[in-house]
């Protein structure tokens, strides 16, 4: 429902930050139809993971078991990425964070080929190199190609850190 608000938002650049342990309480939407809206916008997506370390896996429930790899599995769709927050009083700071990695992202464009313009699911896969130190990059992982009647290029953010 974020992301629906979002595509009459005042300004191109869009991102969304989820704050949650990544649990389903009911939803009204299932993880993979969230999961195919993100991939279909154009919404940089981060989440602030807020996971209790239980020391007892046994005691803990599926979704508190899962909730890590879940939000990661709907932020690597967006994008962006999934930053824990070991103590609630680190929200402000990685909130602040993903702001400033957010206003400092490349955007890599390219156009589809008249063959990839099916409709279909493309998977991406972006390096980067010429650096002495290792990067870490985060981008989309594929993009739903435009259909032969629609003729767009297509660009996404992609933040080196």
């Amino acid at each position: 429902m974020a992301i629906a608000q979002l595509r009459s938002a005042r300004y191109q650049r869009r991102a969304l930050v989820i704050v949650s342990d990544g649990g389903d309480n009911i939803s009204r939407y299932t993880r993979k139809e969230i999961k195919r809206v993100i991939e279909e916008s154009d919404v940089l997506t981060y989440a602030i993971g807020i996971f209790d370390e239980e020391p007892i896996p046994p005691l803990k429930s599926v979704e508190e078991r899962m909730g890590r790899d879940w939000l990661r599995e709907l932020t690597d769709a967006g994008g962006g990425r999934t930053i824990a927050a070991d103590d609630r009083r680190q929200i402000p700071k990685i909130a602040a964070d993903i702001s400033r990695e957010a206003r400092s992202q490349y955007i890599l464009g390219f156009r589809v080929s008249e063959n990839d313009r099916n409709g279909n699911w493309h998977r991406l896969r972006v390096k980067a190199g010429g650096s002495a130190e290792p990067l870490q990059v985060h981008y989309r992982e594929g993009y739903w190609a435009p259909s032969k009647q629609l003729d767009r290029d297509l660009s996404f953010p992609a933040i080196l850190s």
